[in-house]
């Protein structure tokens, strides 16, 4: 499979339980609720969006042609060790998520010692192994 990546980066989380965690967000470009362009806002499920995740442009957006491939580029954008107390920690999200994330990322993101989060409109269903 490839996978279409809008952008990767580092920074905290910002919502839910895990609030101000150090995290890498691994967003996927694509969603089935809306194409992303605001010419189709009105015709969208879901108006109220607020990300760009249309295209490949961002800081390390593209496509990448392998699980082991994308966990790298996701595992070189955390900043420090990636062992001991403090467990390494990414968030997928887009656009949809689960359009693209499946066992062999999430095995590959593990690999790389990484616990991985979602975060999804909730329309598709979770592939196994996911730790949030």
């Amino acid at each position: 499979m490839t996978y279409t990546v809008k952008e990767i980066y580092y920074t905290l989380q910002g919502e839910g339980a895990q609030t101000g965690r150090p995290a890498v967000f691994l967003r996927f470009a694509g969603c089935n609720l809306w194409t992303g362009r605001e010419e189709d806002r009105a015709r969208a499920v879901c108006r109220f969006c607020d990300t760009d995740f249309v295209g490949t442009d961002g800081p390390g957006g593209g496509k990448y042609r392998s699980p082991a491939e994308l966990a790298r580029a996701v595992a070189d954008r955390w900043p420090g060790p990636r062992d001991g107390r403090d467990r390494p920690y990414v968030v997928c999200t887009g656009g949809e998520p689960l359009l693209q994330l499946d066992v062999p990322l999430i095995e590959a993101l593990h690999a790389e010692g990484f616990e991985v989060a979602v975060e999804t409109n909730g329309t598709r269903p979770a592939p196994p192994g996911l730790d949030w």
